[in-house]
C-alpha cells in the first residue's frame, strides 16, 4: 500500500503496487480511481509503464509513488497571444455639451459666401443626444440659409457591444443592402465597444511534445518566444497575422536541445466572424429624402436587419431582409475558406415589388490575397425585376457589376496592379436628385498601375488605363514621384494624359501635426488650355486650426479661409480644442493647483492650469488608460498625495479624474499649553478640517501648511488633548515666533461621523481664542470629525 501523488498533488486514497523499479505493477482500479489513463476494461494488476503517462518515481523509504502526466491543451501548454484585457477603471461620466465645428469663407469674382457646419452633442458617460446643422450665406438648389442634418439620440451597452440609436441614422445590413436614411430606431451591434474580444478567426496551432519543450513562432516577418511546454498536448491560438494566405512554423526545442519544426497553413479574412460570435442590426423608421437640401422629408416606414453568425473558423453564415408598403426583400450569405488559400462569398437575394413582380440577385467573389500574387473576382447580377427598398422608394434600380483585380509584389518595395470593372444599368428607377443629369447606361474600365519605393524618403507611380461608355472611349495616364525631405515636408511631381491632353504637377507642402506648428503648401498645374497657381497656410494652435488658401485659375482669383475645432463645456468650465475626435478626461486637483504636470500612459500631456483644471484629450474610448502626476516636475509650493488613476471613457464622452492636490506652504510654530509650556513631543496632530496628521516635534515645534485652509490643530487623545485655533491662511505671517496657545479640551467619541472617527466638542461656551473672525473652529456645539 503506497500513497500516491499525482501532477504534484497527494491523492486521498492509497494504491496497491506490486514489484521494484520499471517493473512495478499497480492495481488498475486503484490507479483509475487516482486519475491515471488506465485502459477500458483492465483489471488487476498492470505494468505502470504500459500507461500513457510521463514518468513515474517510486520513494521506498517514503512509501510514495510520484506520477507525472501527460498535460492536455490547457493551463502551462496553452499560449494565447491575446491575453485578457483589464477594463477595470475609474467611471466618473461628466455631463458635458460639446460642439464641433467647421467654419468656410470664400471670396472670388462672382462674390463672397461664408458658411459652417456645427455638431452639438450633450454626452454624458454612454449617452449621448446630438443634433448636427449647416449654415450658408449662398444656399443652393432652394435649400434654406440654415439646414438640419441630423438628429438623434444613442445610448451604448458596452458589456454587450449594443448601440441603440433614436432618431436620424443610416442603415446598416448586409454587403449588397443598399443603405437608405431613416428616422427611427436602430440598435446593432459595435465591436469598438469591446476591444478586448476577438471578433475575427486567428490562426491557431496544435501539437504533441513528449518532454519538456520550449516554443517559438514563427510567422511572415515575425518570431515570438512562447516559453517552455510541459509533455503532452498544447495548443498556440490567436497568432498576429496579416489577411489573406499564410502560415506558422512552430519551433520546438526539447531538453536535449533537439530543434524540430512544424508548419501548418492557414487563411485569414476579416470578412469572417470567430465562432459563436454573432454580429447584427436592425432598423426600424421614415425613410429621409432629399438630405442636405432639406431639413425634414420623411416618407414611407422601412423595416431592415441582418445577423452574421461564425461557425467556424473557416464558416460564417448571414441572412438580412427589408420592408416596405409594396416591397419585400430578403436574402442569405455564406463567407467560406476554400482549402487554406482564398475566400469564397456566395449570396442569394429574392424580392417582391407589388408593382413588377418578383426578382433574384446572385452576388459572388472569389479571392486570395498572399504576399505575392493577389487576386479576386467579383459578380452582382440582379434581374430585370429585382428591386430593394431604395429602388422601390425611388432610386435607381442595382446595376450589374462586374469586377476584377490581379496585384503582383516584384519586391518589398515594389508592387503591380491590373484591375477591370464594369457597370450596366436597367435605366429604371428614378434618380433622387432630379437636377442630376441622365449617366451611361454602362461604364467599364480597365487600369495597371505600378508603384515602387525607390528609398527610404522618395517612392515612383505609374499607371494608364481607359474608360468606355456609350458616349465614347478615353484613355489616361500618369507617371509621379513624390519625396519625403524631413519635418513633415514633402514634394511632389505628376505627368499625366487624359482624353487628349497632357499635363503637369508639381507641389511642395508642410504639414502641421502638432500645436503651435504653421504649415504649408504651394502648387502648380498647367496644361495646353489651362493653368493653375495656388498656395496655402495652416496654423494649428491648441484651441483651433485655421487654413487658409489662395488660388488662381486661368486668371481668375479666389481665396479660402476654413476655421475647425470643439468647444467643450464641462465642469463648469469652457475649453477649446482643434481636433474634434476622441474622448477626453478632465483632470482637476482637489486644491485647486496649477502647473501639476500630467502624463497619459507617462508621456506629459500638460499641466494644470490656474483653476487646477485640465483638460486630456485623443483619449482612447473603452480602453484602459493610467493618468499620472510627473512627480519630478512638481512645483515647488504643491503636493500631492494620490497620483495614479486608471480610467475608462466611453466614445467621445469626458470623464472626470481628481487629483489629490493642494498648494504647500510650510511654517514652523511653538504650540505651548496654557501655562507656557511646550507641548510634549511626540502628540499626534491632527489639522482640521483637512484631516492631514502629524506629530509634535522638539521643543513643541510643528510643522502647518499655512496653505491648507485649515482652521484648527486638534493634539492629543481621547482621553488628553487640546485644541489651537489657526489664522486664516492669508494671515499667517511666517516671521511671527509667536507660540501657540492650544487650549485644553475634552475629545470624546460621537453616534454621528462615521464610523472609526472622533470628534471634538468644547467645554464651555466661549469660542476658541486665537480663531479669526469667521472661520469655523472647535467651538460651542460645533462638532467636526478626526482621526483617531
Amino acid at each position: 500500500m503506497s500513497e500516491i501523488v499525482v501532477d504534484g498533488m497527494r491523492q486521498d486514497r492509497m494504491v496497491d503496487l506490486q514489484g521494484h523499479g520499471t517493473a512495478m505493477r499497480i492495481d488498475a482500479d486503484a490507479a483509475r480511481a487516482a486519475g491515471l489513463p488506465v485502459p477500458d476494461g483492465a483489471t488487476g494488476y498492470i505494468p505502470l509503464s504500459s500507461l500513457q503517462i510521463y514518468q513515474f518515481k517510486f520513494d521506498s523509504l517514503a512509501q510514495r509513488l510520484s506520477v507525472t502526466l501527460f498535460r492536455k491543451a490547457g493551463g502551462e501548454n496553452l499560449k494565447d497571444f491575446v491575453t485578457a484585457t483589464d477594463r477595470r477603471g475609474e467611471s466618473n461620466p461628466l455631463t458635458a455639451l460639446r460642439i464641433d465645428y467647421d467654419l468656410s469663407a470664400t471670396l472670388s469674382r462672382s462674390g463672397a459666401s461664408a458658411g459652417g457646419v456645427f455638431d452639438a452633442a450633450v454626452v454624458r458617460g454612454n449617452m449621448a443626444f446630438n443634433t448636427s446643422v449647416r449654415v450658408t450665406s449662398t444656399p443652393q438648389d432652394g435649400s434654406p440659409a440654415l439646414l438640419r442634418l441630423q438628429t438623434a439620440a444613442s445610448i451604448a451597452f458596452e458589456n454587450k457591444g449594443l448601440v441603440a440609436t433614436a432618431g436620424d441614422f443610416v442603415s446598416a445590413g448586409s454587403q449588397t443592402q443598399r443603405a437608405v436614411r431613416l428616422g427611427g430606431l436602430q440598435i446593432g451591434t459595435d465591436f469598438s465597444l469591446r476591444p478586448d474580444l476577438v471578433t475575427t478567426p486567428l490562426p491557431a496551432f496544435s501539437g504533441n511534445v513528449a518532454v519538456p519543450t520550449s516554443l517559438d513562432i514563427l510567422t511572415a516577418d515575425s518570431r515570438y518566444q512562447l516559453g517552455e511546454v510541459k509533455p503532452g498536448e498544447f495548443t498556440v491560438r490567436n497568432i498576429p497575422s496579416q489577411p489573406g494566405r499564410g502560415e506558422v512554423s512552430v519551433i520546438m526545442n526539447d531538453t536535449l536541445g533537439r530543434e524540430m519544426i512544424e508548419t501548418t497553413k492557414f487563411y485569414m479574412s476579416r470578412d469572417l466572424l470567430a465562432p459563436k460570435t454573432h454580429q447584427y442590426a436592425a432598423n426600424f423608421g421614415f425613410v429621409r429624402r432629399g438630405f442636405g437640401r432639406v431639413s425634414n422629408d420623411y416618407g414611407a416606414f422601412v423595416a431592415t436587419g441582418f445577423y452574421r453568425r461564425g461557425i467556424s473558423q473557416r464558416l460564417t453564415v448571414e441572412a438580412s431582409g427589408e420592408w416596405s408598403a409594396g416591397i419585400a426583400n430578403a436574402g442569405g450569405r455564406a463567407d467560406l475558406v476554400l482549402a487554406d488559400v482564398a475566400q469564397l462569398m456566395v449570396e442569394g437575394r429574392i424580392s417582391h415589388d407589388g408593382t413588377i413582380g418578383n426578382g433574384v440577385l446572385a452576388n459572388f467573389a472569389l479571392e486570395s490575397l498572399g504576399r505575392t500574387i493577389s487576386g479576386r473576382i467579383a459578380a452582382t447580377i440582379p434581374t430585370a425585376h429585382y428591386r430593394d427598398v431604395a429602388a422601390h422608394l425611388g432610386d435607381e434600380a442595382p446595376p450589374r457589376q462586374y469586377s476584377a483585380q490581379l496585384s503582383y509584389r516584384l519586391s518589398s518595395a515594389s508592387e503591380m496592379q491590373l484591375s477591370f470593372a464594369r457597370q450596366e444599368y436597367s435605366g429604371e428607377g428614378v434618380t433622387q436628385n432630379p437636377t442630376q443629369s441622365p449617366h451611361s447606361r454602362f461604364n467599364e474600365a480597365l487600369n495597371a498601375n505600378f508603384r515602387a519605393r525607390l528609398s527610404r524618403r522618395a517612392s515612383f507611380f505609374a499607371g494608364g488605363g481607359y474608360r468606355r461608355t456609350e458616349y465614347g472611349t478615353g484613355y489616361s495616364g500618369a507617371v509621379g514621384l513624390s519625396v519625403s525631405l524631413g519635418g513633415q515636408r514633402h514634394a511632389s511631381a505628376l505627368a499625366s494624359y487624359n482624353d487628349g491632353t497632357p499635363s503637369g504637377a508639381l507641389t511642395y507642402s508642410k504639414d502641421a501635426v502638432r500645436d503651435g506648428q504653421v504649415g504649408y503648401r504651394a502648387a502648380v498645374n498647367a496644361s495646353d488650355s489651362s493653368q493653375r497657381v495656388a498656395g496655402g497656410l495652416s496654423w494649428r494652435n491648441r484651441n483651433f486650426l485655421i487654413d487658409g488658401q489662395v488660388e488662381q485659375v486661368d486668371g481668375r482669383f479666389a481665396a479660402r479661409v476654413d476655421a475647425r475645432g470643439t468647444l467643450l463645456v464641462a465642469g463648469g468650465t469652457v475649453f477649446a480644442r482643434n481636433q474634434s475626435g476622441g474622448s477626453y478626461a478632465l483632470v482637476r486637483t482637489t486644491g485647486k493647483v496649477a502647473g501639476v504636470p500630467i502624463t497619459r500612459e507617462n508621456r506629459t500631456v500638460g499641466a494644470t492650469d490656474r483653476n487646477g483644471l485640465l483638460l486630456v484629450q485623443n483619449i482612447p474610448s473603452q480602453a484602459r488608460i493610467k493618468i499620472d502626476v510627473d512627480a519630478d516636475h512638481l512645483p515647488a509650493d504643491a503636493v500631492v498625495r494620490d497620483t495614479t488613476h486608471h480610467i475608462v471613457v466611453p466614445r467621445r464622452a469626458v470623464a472626470l479624474v481628481e487629483i489629490d492636490a493642494v498648494h504647500f506652504r510650510p511654517i514652523m510654530r511653538k504650540v505651548v499649553m496654557a501655562d507656557g509650556r511646550p507641548v510634549a513631543p511626540g502628540m499626534p496632530v491632527q489639522m482640521n478640517p483637512s484631516g492631514t496628521t502629524t506629530m509634535i516635534g522638539y521643543d513643541g515645534m510643528v510643522e502647518i501648511n499655512a496653505a491648507s485652509g485649515d482652521s484648527a490643530l486638534v493634539i492629543g487623545t481621547p482621553t488628553m488633548g487640546c485644541v489651537v485655533g489657526l489664522p486664516a491662511a492669508d494671515s499667517f505671517d511666517d516671521s511671527d515666533d509667536t507660540p501657540l496657545v492650544c487650549q485644553m479640551r475634552s475629545i470624546v467619541e460621537s453616534g454621528q461621523p462615521a464610523p472609526g472617527t472622533k470628534v471634538a466638542r468644547s467645554n464651555s461656551a466661549g469660542g476658541i481664542a486665537g480663531v479669526a473672525p469667521g472661520r469655523t473652529a472647535l467651538a460651542g456645539e460645533t462638532l467636526h470629525r478626526l482621526t483617531d
